[in-house]
C-alpha cells in the first residue's frame, strides 16, 4: 500500500529527514509521548495560551515539538563541529587511547557522547596550555555542577558577566579567575 502525503505534511518531515537515525529515534519517542492521550497537560496548555493568546490543536503541538527537537539537534551538531574522536585526541596529546577517556572521567577534558562515541570539542585544546588544554579549563569543568552537554552550552554561550563573551573565549584571554568565579556561582542561588 502506497501512502501519499500532502505537501504540508511532506514539508513537516524535512527536518526529521535531516536527523541521524539515533536522533530520529529520540524524536519518535518524544512524539509518541506528545501524541498520547496522557500527554495532554492542562497547565502547559494554559501557559501556552497565556503566552501566545492561542490554543494549540494536537497536530499543532506535534509540529511544534518536532520543530523544537529538530532545532535542538541542529544546535547540538553546531556545538560539536568541529570535534575530535578519542583516538585523535590521544594522537594530538601523545598519550594512550585510554587517556582521553580517563581525562573525561576526571573532568580535565570535555567530551559529549554522540552516536556511541565521545566527541571532544576542538576549541578546548591549546598546545601552550597545561596538559594540552586551555589554562583553567579543568578547574572550570570541575566547578560546573551540570551535565557535560550543559557545560558545553555554558562554555560557548555569551555571558554578560564576562563582558559579553563566551566563557571559553574569556579563558583563552587569560581571565581564568573570573570564569572560575562565574562557573562556581552557577546554581549557587538554588535552595538545597
Amino acid at each position: 500500500m502506497v501512502i501519499t502525503l500532502d505537501p504540508q505534511t511532506t514539508a513537516y518531515l524535512e527536518p526529521f529527514k535531516a536527523l541521524t537515525p539515533a536522533e530520529q529515534k529520540i524524536v519518535t519517542q518524544a512524539l509518541k509521548q506528545v501524541t498520547s492521550v496522557e500527554a495532554v497537560d492542562p497547565v502547559a496548555d494554559a501557559l501556552a495560551n497565556a503566552i501566545t493568546g492561542k490554543s494549540f490543536s494536537r497536530q499543532e503541538r506535534i509540529q511544534l515539538e518536532m520543530e523544537t527537537l529538530s532545532k535542538h539537534f541542529q544546535h547540538r551538531r553546531q556545538l560539536l563541529d568541529p570535534s575530535f574522536t578519542a583516538v585523535q585526541v590521544a594522537q594530538l596529546l601523545g598519550t594512550s587511547r585510554q587517556t582521553p577517556h580517563d581525562r573525561v572521567n576526571s573532568q580535565t577534558l570535555l567530551a559529549i557522547k554522540e552516536n556511541g562515541k565521545l566527541c571532544f570539542p576542538s576549541w578546548q585544546f591549546d598546545p601552550a596550555g597545561p596538559d594540552g588544554v586551555i589554562d583553567g579549563l579543568p578547574a572550570v569543568l570541575k566547578a560546573l555542577e551540570m551535565s557535560d552537554y550543559a557545560k558545553l552550552n555554558w562554555l560557548t554561550r555569551v555571558n554578560p558577566y564576562l563582558d559579553s563573551q563566551p566563557p571559553i573565549q574569556a579563558l583563552k584571554t587569560g581571565q581564568k579567575e573570573r570564569v572560575l568565579a562565574e562557573a562556581s556561582s552557577v546554581g549557587a542561588g538554588q535552595w538545597s
